[in-house]
């Protein structure tokens, strides 16, 4: 595999975030309440706002990266993976996204430990730290909404 530079990732980068926009447009029409329809839209917002701040990247900004401690409750690594066929309800949305992100951070984690070059490496974690946010985020909401102790 030839290794990527910091531009090719970027695009990459770019066009997962396109996608995980489009996915939380799509997820609208499985949702009825309300307060979930405005939760995903701004789900939506932050993919795009990430995929734009991907697309005018400075790549001075990446020597300077200093990475933030994210709590991982690690519910969604005992989740069963589901489909996007297989979404009939809310509660399969936020699986979906939840596993979606922690590949997407997987992925950036993955990279960041292959590469020798200091700056894609410090590309990769502000991009695996950017999914590490939106998991804990989702899986704060699936704990408080959906997921019930019995």
């Amino acid at each position: 595999m030839a290794t990527l530079d910091v531009k090719e990732i970027i695009k990459q980068a770019a066009q997962q975030e396109d996608k995980a926009y489009k996915f939380y447009m799509d997820a609208l029409k499985f949702v009825k309440d309300p307060a979930s329809q405005i939760w995903l839209k701004e789900l939506a917002d932050e993919e795009l706002k990430h995929k734009e701040m991907l697309q005018n990247f400075d790549v001075a900004k990446v020597k300077k990266f200093e990475p933030e401690k994210i709590h991982d409750l690690h519910i969604t690594e005992y989740l069963v993976d589901k489909d996007i066929t297989e979404v009939k309800n809310f509660q399969d949305v936020l699986i979906v996204a939840m596993k979606k992100e922690q590949k997407s951070y997987n992925f950036y984690v993955g990279m960041a430990k292959s590469s020798d070059n200091p700056d894609m490496k410090n590309l990769c974690k502000i991009l695996a730290q950017e999914e590490l946010k939106h998991k804990h985020k989702l899986e704060l909401y699936y704990d408080d909404n959906i997921y019930q102790w019995d």
